[in-house]
């Protein structure tokens, strides 16, 4: 019996390894690239990847951001060539600002933001957005754009109505067994505003506080998937179904395909 694609909204990939992993488990993931340094590893690895697998028949999907923890050294992360690689990326991201992991100043963090919105715009890419304790202020700046938006890991009780009235996404991950404020923004999410996430291996070993296994992870995201079928009243299968036809939407998947 054939396993139906899980797509891993936003994740990070350290190693050919991660990556194999995904694919052997039928995962698709959507991977986070912080510098051109992350951008030209993963275009390493994915030459050899496809290479060990000539019939491969799918695609490596990537976002491309300046992270809020690095708005004040962009220069250092991608140098020049930040908008050059915005053209070849699926999704902008993740981009954002925040008042909690980070002590960037504010300025430097609303100045990069905006940069890569208005790049987004002209590209007309989606993007992928880090809100950690600055809400308010994102959703005010994010009025002035009509663009497809991914909230990433949304854990705030606030503004929740007011993202689903802006057109936003958002990604679920393992979080929901763990974070009420999640659970909670479920119940109100529409479903064909949800989509799968980790954040990676580094994140799952975060929030579970112990080592995790990258074969596990198509059962972590199973049990996600049933998780959100129950707050939802719904068949597993049919959360699959729409968490699958949510992430191709989203990629564009007939077009590329």
């Amino acid at each position: 019996m054939v396993r139906k694609k899980i797509y891993d909204f936003h994740t990070h990939i350290s190693s050919l390894e991660v990556l194999e992993a995904y694919y052997d488990h039928d995962i698709v993931p959507v991977i986070n690239c912080q510098s051109s340094n992350e951008y030209l590893r993963l275009m390493a690895d994915r030459d050899v990847f496809l290479k060990a697998r000539p019939y491969f028949d799918g695609r490596i999907y990537y976002s491309l951001g300046i992270h809020p923890f690095d708005a004040d050294i962009v220069d250092q992360q991608f140098g020049s060539s930040y908008e050059d690689l915005i053209g070849g990326a699926d999704l902008i991201g993740e981009i954002g600002m925040d008042a909690c992991w980070c002590d960037t100043p504010f300025d430097d963090q609303e100045r990069a933001f905006v940069m890569s919105l208005d790049l987004a715009k002209k590209y007309n890419k989606s993007v992928i957005l880090h809100t950690k304790m600055m809400e308010a202020r994102i959703y005010n700046i994010l009025k002035d754009y009509n663009l497809d938006m991914v909230i990433h890991w949304y854990s705030c009780d606030k503004y929740v109505r007011e993202f689903i009235d802006l057109g936003c996404y958002f990604t679920v991950g393992p979080a929901i067994f763990l974070d009420e404020n999640v659970r909670n923004m479920v119940k109100l999410l529409p479903m064909d505003r949800i989509l799968l996430e980790t954040d990676g291996v580094d994140a799952l070993e975060w929030l579970f506080k112990k080592e995790f296994d990258i074969n596990n992870l198509r059962n972590i995201l199973e049990a996600v998937i049933g998780e959100l079928a129950d707050i939802k009243q719904v068949s597993f299968d049919i959360m699959s179904d729409s968490l699958t036809a949510n992430s191709e939407r989203l990629l564009g998947k007939d077009f590329y395909e």
